[in-house]
This record gives C-alpha cells, sequence and structure tokens, in this order.
C-alpha cells in the first residue's frame, strides 16, 4: 500500500502563510496523539555552517516547535557534530555557528542540545544487524528523546546526490565516529589533468591526508583519508572525483541501516518534513552554498522517510531547471540530482531502505493546499 506523503506549495495569501502551511501538515500527520505529556522530543534538523544561507529558516522550525508544546510534550532543537574540521566540530563551536544563522531558543522556541556531547563522545551503541553494519553509535540525546521530527533541507549533496530525510537521520544522528565508519568505502583520488594546484583541498583537509606533490598537483594519502568528502566539495574544478564503483553501495546501504537502527529506538513515534525550498547542489554543511539548480517546490511530510524522500527526488527531478545555476547550459536528461551532483546511482539508497524495511518508494502525493481553497 502507498505510503502518504503530504504536500504544500509555496503559494501564499492572508491565512495560508508557510509557516501556517507547515503548522497544517503537522496537524495531518496526526503525530501529536503520539505524544504523552512531558515526552522529550528531538527536532533533527541542520542549521547550517556559517557562511551558508541555504538552511531551513528559524521560524519553520518554531513552528513546529510550537506544535509539540502544544501537545504537552517537551522539544529540543538538535544536531551532532561533524567529522570534518569546521564550525560545528565541537559543541561549543557547534552551538556558536546555530545562534550565528539564528536559531535560538528565543526564535525558535526550544533550547539547543548538541546530541553527541561536548566532544562527540556521548553515544549509545544499538544493534543494527544489517548486511553492512553490525551496531549503530546513536548519539545520547537521541537515543534518550522519546520521539524525533526531522527537519531536513532537501538539496543535492556531493557523495550521496541528495540529502533529505534518510540521510538526516542516518549521518545526522551519529557521532563522529559513527560518521567516520559510513564514510571510510568513500575513497576519492585526484585527477591530475584537472588539477590546477590551487591547494584548496589541502587546506581543508583535516586529517592531513592530502599533499603538494609533482608539480604542485594535490595527492591523496588513501590511509590517512577518512573519506569525509571535503576535498571533494571545496575543489573549483572537479579535479577530486570518487570512485564510485566501490564506494557507491556501501555508503548508501550502511547509511539505509544506521537510520533504520537509530529509528527503531522511538517505536514509530518519528516524522519527517522535507523542505524543497533553495535546492543548491551540494550540502549545507559547506561554507557557502551554491545557487539552486532547480526552482523552489514546496514542503513535504509524512511518517514515512523513504516515501517522503522518494516524493522530494521525483518533485526536484520534474522541476523547472534554473539558468544562473550549475545545470545552466547541461542537459539533465530527467535527472537534475545526477546532473547537478555528479552522483549518478543516488536511487541506491532508496532501493536498499525499502529493501530492509524501512518504508516504501511507493506513495501517493496528498495535495493540502487543494483544501485549503
Amino acid at each position: 500500500m502507498p505510503s502518504r506523503v503530504y504536500f504544500a506549495d509555496l503559494r501564499s495569501r492572508s491565512g495560508a502563510s508557510l509557516l501556517q502551511k507547515a503548522g497544517r501538515l503537522f496537524d495531518l500527520l496526526d503525530f501529536a496523539s503520539l505524544l504523552r505529556p512531558g515526552d522529550k522530543v528531538a527536532v533533527k534538523l541542520h542549521w547550517g555552517e556559517w557562511g551558508n544561507v541555504a538552511f531551513i529558516p528559524p521560524p519553520f522550525a518554531r513552528c513546529i516547535v510550537e506544535k509539540v508544546l502544544a501537545a504537552g510534550a517537551k522539544p529540543f532543537l538538535t544536531d551532532t557534530n561533524t567529522l570534518y574540521s569546521g564550525g560545528r566540530h565541537n559543541a561549543i563551536d557547534n552551538v556558536l555557528t546555530a545562534l550565528k544563522n539564528g536559531f535560538s531558543i528565543a526564535s525558535a522556541g526550544a533550547p539547543i542540545i548538541v546530541a553527541d556531547g561536548l566532544t562527540g563522545s556521548d553515544a549509545v551503541e544499538v544493534p543494527a544487524a544489517g548486511k553492512r553494519v553490525a551496531s549503530v553509535r546513536v548519539a545520547g540525546a537521541i537515543h534518550h528523546a522519546d520521539a524525533i521530527l526531522s527537519l531536513a533541507h532537501f538539496k543535492g549533496h556531493e557523495l550521496f546526490g541528495f540529502g533529505g530525510a534518510i540521510k538526516n537521520i542516518a549521518m545526522g544522528c551519529t557521532t563522529p565516529a559513527g560518521k567516520h565508519i559510513l564514510h571510510s568505502d568513500v575513497k576519492p583520488s585526484v585527477d591530475r589533468e584537472r588539477c590546477a594546484a590551487c591547494g584548496r583541498c589541502i587546506r581543508a583537509c583535516a586529517h592531513g591526508a592530502i599533499r603538494a606533490a609533482e608539480g604542485m598537483k594535490a595527492e591523496i594519502n588513501p590511509e590517512a583519508c577518512v573519506g569525509c568528502g571535503e576535498c571533494v566539495a571545496v575543489c573549483p574544478h572537479e579535479a577530486i572525483p570518487i570512485n564510485w564503483e566501490t564506494a557507491e553501495g556501501p555508503l548508501f546501504e550502511k547509511s539505509a541501516e544506521y537510520a533504520k537502527a537509530i529509528l527503531a529506538g522511538k517505536g514509530g513515534r518519528a516524522a519527517f518534513f522535507n523542505f524543497l525550498m533553495r535546492i543548491s547542489p551540494e550540502c549545507d554543511c559547506c561554507g557557502w552554498n551554491d545557487a539552486p539548480f532547480v526552482a523552489d517546490v514546496g514542503i513535504l511530510a509524512s511518517r514515512d522517510p523513504v516515501a517522503i524522500d522518494q516524493a522530494s527526488a521525483d518533485l526536484v527531478n520534474a522541476g523547472q531547471v534554473l539558468v544562473a545555476s550549475r545545470l545552466e547550459g547541461k542537459a539533465a536528461g530527467g535527472d537534475a540530482i545526477a546532473a547537478a551532483t555528479g552522483v549518478k546511482g543516488w536511487r541506491r539508497m532508496l532501493e536498499y531502505a525499502e529493501e530492509i524495511g524501512m518504508g516504501s518508494r511507493s506513495y501517493e502525493l496528498v495535495k493540502t493546499d487543494r483544501e485549503e481553497k
């Protein structure tokens, strides 16, 4: 049976602001009926790196927080520390970055808690029993929360092809050590013909895995590389490709197994929102955001993480390609995600998530705007 995915477009008028539309999506999910007074609810989102402005605006988080508060529960905004260097590598910098990007108890109505603690070591190991991983390190605050709400900015991603609900849970709810396990099969290499010897990747690598070799061209030491993908993101010359023949399957399949194991602890008390706005080609972990490659689409909500990601991807690929973007002059060929990110096998994560019983790729798109008119 197809899973329901509720959809609200971005048209707005008196009595139907975008915040009101997001609140209505929450009501349609009937998530409040799953909450008990005093339940601790993790509102998992990505508040962006400093310099990136594509993330979900704080008022949307507040809209969802107020719905949770009205149900008598106790929400908190949360994310985890990163594997890569940057403004979210420890809890102090992480919270300061959230504040700089406009997230606070004043703006969003709930406290900010970095789920894996000061240095990213606060975790609970839970069984996964998957093909790729036997256990998963779940960030402590997320593990101990009674329920979880995923607010994901749906966009492109340099390793996954796209970031949505599954990635927000899998990568976003584990510790840096857990992220390392997810990334461990991703081994980039340098295309010497494309490399311009600019040194950006060398400066960006937090693990000392890249050096200037012959002709000052970059060279990656595979033994020191942790597969975080930061060099792929910062290279302006597309000179650091991923060997997807070996990395694609393990990365996508491990991510699905991670997400399933993390959600298993919530006993079905989970819901997912994808915001298809400012659809940039790279992750919000980057300290910048390139121009959106397709036009804004809307907001989706579902109780099924696989269905909402499948629906989001379908809407993006069917969307209007924008000029003055990475796709300018390129033929998207019905797959704008692959054309914008270079990741051709992105569907594998959705296929595998369905195979292991995490959700369904078959969905019914319920357009809520028609009901409001």
